[in-house]
């Protein structure tokens, strides 16, 4: 089941980056406010991001842009990896850098566009380790090319101000954009992809993510580039 979402244009959330000019601070709303925390985590499941990409077209058009940009410093396209056969040659390289960090990158960026066309208000975002590129990059701070050029070059040496292990400490709800290992879902299985990504909302009332997950409405799977 492939899913349709209706079309909004975002504001762009506020980055908690370095410096003294970069640095935003939790404003008065920031309580009742959604921030985002992008991992910096190892590259996310082949059959996670499979699913998401087949399921809510939101996710897909993110994931196919990123990549366009992405392929053209990679030796071997991305989609090659992320969608080879599981046991095949291409698909070991998930687990090598760079594509281990293009795959995260794009994986990151796909699902918060995903979560901004379900109409979640995004106030401000943070990122540790090659996440911080995708949250440079949804803030308006870093254009998709530089970010292929950061990320097939070497690892991310971006930090977070303040606490580390609290970088978007004072909002209200706060979530964690990264993979979801061992979840199961399949192309089409709603229920078990919001189960998935409910275990990425690390703060706040619990959001109805099957609610989220069930968009507009439905149509057939998507292939696989």
């Amino acid at each position: 089941m492939q899913l349709d979402t209706p079309v909004r244009v975002p504001s762009r959330p506020a980055l908690l980056g370095p410096g003294p000019s970069g640095t935003t601070r939790p404003g008065p709303l920031a309580a009742t406010g959604t921030a985002v925390l992008f991992t910096g985590a190892d590259a996310p499941p082949a059959p996670l991001v499979r699913a998401l990409y087949g399921t809510f077209p939101a996710y897909r058009a993110a994931f196919d842009a990123l990549r366009r940009t992405l392929d053209a410093r990679l030796p071997i396209p991305l989609a090659a990896v992320v969608f080879a056969p599981e046991q095949g040659a291409d698909a070991r390289l998930l687990g090598e850098n760079p594509y281990a960090r293009c795959a995260l990158f794009g994986h990151q960026v796909a699902l918060f566009r995903l979560w901004e066309s379900w109409g979640l208000d995004i106030a401000a975002v943070a990122g540790r380790g090659t996440g911080s590129v995708a949250a440079a990059h949804v803030a308006g701070g870093l254009a998709a090319g530089a970010a292929a050029r950061l990320l097939v070059a070497g690892p991310a040496r971006h930090r977070t101000p303040g606490n580390p292990a609290h970088p978007v400490e004072g909002y209200g709800t706060v979530l964690a954009c990264g993979p979801v290992p061992g979840n199961g879902a399949a192309v089409g299985d709603v229920r078990a992809l919001a189960r998935a990504l409910a275990a990425l909302q690390l703060h706040g009332p619990p959001l109805d993510w099957e609610r989220l997950a069930r968009g507009a409405g439905a149509r057939t799977p998507a292939a696989a580039p």
